[in-house]
């Protein structure tokens, strides 16, 4: 948890979809969404690729022949929207998410737009996105911990056989 006082970097562009993302998973969709409306109020939103979502086909290689294949479907949404203000200064974001909602991804390309001008509001998706990034931190922390337990030392048993060969 935070000290009061303390501040956070903000979180960087490339990884703030990703953030806000794992925000909503943590606190709930709704928040976002509240957001996003919020931010958007006294702007004109033009949507530059209308939220969509689908599915998208995981092709991967083989590993022997290097033939392409298909593993499987992930279901994505996408949307990238431009903000225009009073003073006509323009702002664009985008957003692609791997989840069936494109009303989410529409709300998280407008606080990208948001965050990329740095425009009034912009405090409010830093919080939102240091609090994801802090659940994405607790998430890699916790596969850390899963692959350090079964993760196996094999210079312990050359020793052991190194001492099995001498003690022969």
């Amino acid at each position: 948890m935070e000290r009061p006082g303390s501040t956070t970097p903000p979180v960087e562009r490339h990884h703030l979809v990703a953030c806000l993302m794992a925000c909503a998973k943590a606190l709930g969709r709704e928040t976002v969404l509240k957001a996003a409306t919020e931010l958007t109020e006294g702007l004109m939103v033009m949507p530059l690729q209308p939220a969509e979502s689908g599915l998208a086909l995981l092709q991967w290689r083989d590993a022997v022949k290097h033939h392409p294949f298909f593993m499987g479907e992930v279901p994505i949404s996408r949307a990238a929207v431009a903000l225009v203000n009073q003073r006509g200064e323009r702002a664009e974001g985008a957003a692609v998410v791997m989840a069936d909602d494109a009303e989410l991804a529409h709300a998280l390309a407008v606080l990208d737009a948001v965050h990329a001008r740095r425009w009034p509001g912009v405090e409010t998706i830093d919080a939102l996105a240091g609090r994801g990034a802090r659940a994405r931190e607790q998430v890699r922390a916790a596969r850390q911990a899963g692959l350090k337990r079964t993760r196996v030392d094999f210079a312990l048993l050359s020793q052991t056989d190194g001492a099995q060969e001498r003690t022969e």
